[in-house]
């Protein structure tokens, strides 16, 4: 019986960085406020009730209650929950490939040379939505399971939701509460001059991340890989908070689909042939793009060992894709472009090249026959909350082991800073989740900035020149840095 392992391999990175126009609405934005990171946040509600699924003693101080009800094999849990999310990408998709069985066994030796490749302790973590519950799994690297179950909310109870626009409280019963407040975040998130993104942050924390706080901290975890279902695939989980700090500032966080359909090969960072391509010009109805250009020529011309080739604007052509891959083995692909990922289904999605549209479904035809590509990254778009099979089902159409993706659209200047953050930090990094992380807390923590039009703080960069850009923009709002997950490999 074949079971997932972590196996070295040299493999190249390809990242290709997509900006996405989903919105005409969506606008540059400079804000021009001092984020409020140590202000007195609104005051938490009570942690939530959890529930252990294996009955036993109960402790009113810890606010836990005995279900009763006997554990299931761990084996048969996680395999149900893997299986479901697998067959949903692959359905979003419409190829599967042949995946290992999962089991605890496996995925605790594969969390335990992830460790090792990245000397970060990690746990695996299954969040398992249902209509009136989360049930959590921690697959740790050494050790037993950890299972909790967490009602959203008293059951038969209704919550009120106050519409955008409207002085009416819509009633939103169970199978709907979940969806809403990861909707609230999202909303909340596109103004950046606004902290009302602060309580559904919280609201989630409390659901998915306060019940095991003791026991991450416990072993000292350090990064976190989730798999999830239904409208959590949606959050930009970095963006959690606790009242005092976002989940980022504590982890390295990344999504895998599921760990059937996990590639988890270790790349050679250091050998990072680039092949960069995008749009600056408006096009087909799409804004212009004027700092792809300075992002792309940055990126190939000062932050990879290796250097890259640049394509822009008219040589920009799903022909010129085709014909590079062909002659060089790059490590990454680099396209900067509106693009759209929106649908519960693969149809109508599609990135915008110069002369036309190239569809997600003709995505796989580019590197048919080819071997996997460690890194896609698609960055400024913005992906709707619901099934969101959308990155996971990319990832497994283009043959990419991760993909690095934004869930909404952030103006092309406030994307480059956090990009070139990322690649500076990419070669030397233990892995990408904690070079995200790092070009993440960058911004957050106002070393990377942007200062009448130039982006300063980027360590071994002098101050870069924005296009059309001449006044200040605070990166300090999650609006800027929390839009970018990390889906698949994190190695």
């Amino acid at each position: 019986m074949k079971k997932t392992s972590l196996f070295v391999k040299v493999g190249f990175i390809a990242a290709i960085a997509i900006f996405c126009s989903v919105n005409s609405e969506v606008q540059r934005s400079i804000a021009q406020y001092d984020f409020p990171i140590d202000s007195n946040p609104p005051k938490l509600p009570q942690p939530p009730i959890v529930f252990p699924p294996d009955g036993g003693l109960c402790d009113r101080l810890t606010n836990s209650i005995c279900s009763g009800t006997p554990k299931k094999p761990i084996d048969i849990v996680l395999r149900k929950i893997d299986d479901q999310e697998t067959q949903a990408i692959c359905g979003y998709a419409g190829i599967c490939p042949s995946t290992p069985t999962i089991d605890f066994e496996s995925i605790q030796k594969t969390i335990q040379s992830s460790e090792q490749a990245t000397g970060s302790p990690t746990a695996l973590i299954y969040l398992d939505t249902f209509d009136d519950h989360v049930e959590i799994v921690i697959v740790p690297s050494s050790g037993k399971e950890i299972r909790k179950s967490v009602p959203l909310q008293d059951i038969g109870q209704k919550q009120s939701f106050l519409k955008e626009g409207s002085k009416i409280a819509v009633n939103v019963t169970q199978p709907n509460l979940l969806t809403a407040t990861v909707q609230d975040l999202l909303d909340a998130l596109q103004d950046s001059t606004s902290l009302d993104y602060l309580p559904p942050a919280q609201k989630l924390y409390n659901w998915l991340i306060r019940p095991i706080d003791q026991d991450l901290q416990a072993t000292n975890i350090k990064t976190l890989i989730f798999v999830m279902n239904g409208p959590l695939r949606a959050i930009p989980i970095g963006v959690l908070h606790d009242g005092k700090q976002f989940l980022v500032q504590k982890y390295a966080t990344a999504t895998v689909p599921s760990m059937g359909l996990a590639n988890l090969q270790i790349p050679d960072r250091r050998n990072s042939k680039i092949l960069v391509m995008g749009l600056t010009q408006a096009k087909q109805g799409f804004s212009a793009l004027p700092n792809v250009e300075v992002e792309t020529n940055v990126i190939t011309s000062k932050l990879l060992p290796d250097g890259g080739d640049l394509f822009l604007d008219d040589k920009f052509t799903i022909e010129t894709l085709k014909n590079q891959q062909n002659k060089k083995e790059y490590g990454i692909v680099h396209i900067a472009s509106h693009a759209q990922f929106l649908s519960n289904t693969s149809k109508g999605a599609f990135i915008q090249f110069w002369n036309q549209t190239l569809s997600l479904d003709d995505l796989r035809t580019l590197r048919s026959g080819k071997e996997r590509i460690d890194m896609l990254t698609l960055s400024a778009c913005q992906t709707a909350v619901g099934k969101n099979l959308g990155l996971g089902g990319t990832a497994l159409t283009y043959g990419a082991n991760s993909v690095l993706a934004s869930l909404w659209s952030v103006s092309d200047a406030g994307t480059t800073p956090l990009m070139l953050s990322f690649y500076n930090y990419y070669p030397k990094a233990k892995s990408k989740a904690i070079a995200i992380q790092q070009a993440q807390l960058d911004l957050l923590e106002g070393r990377v900035r942007i200062e009448s039009g130039q982006i300063k703080g980027i360590s071994n960069l002098p101050s870069i020149s924005l296009s059309q850009i001449t006044g200040d923009i605070d990166l300090k709002h999650p609006y800027f840095w929390a839009s970018f997950i990390l889906v698949g490999n994190w190695l």
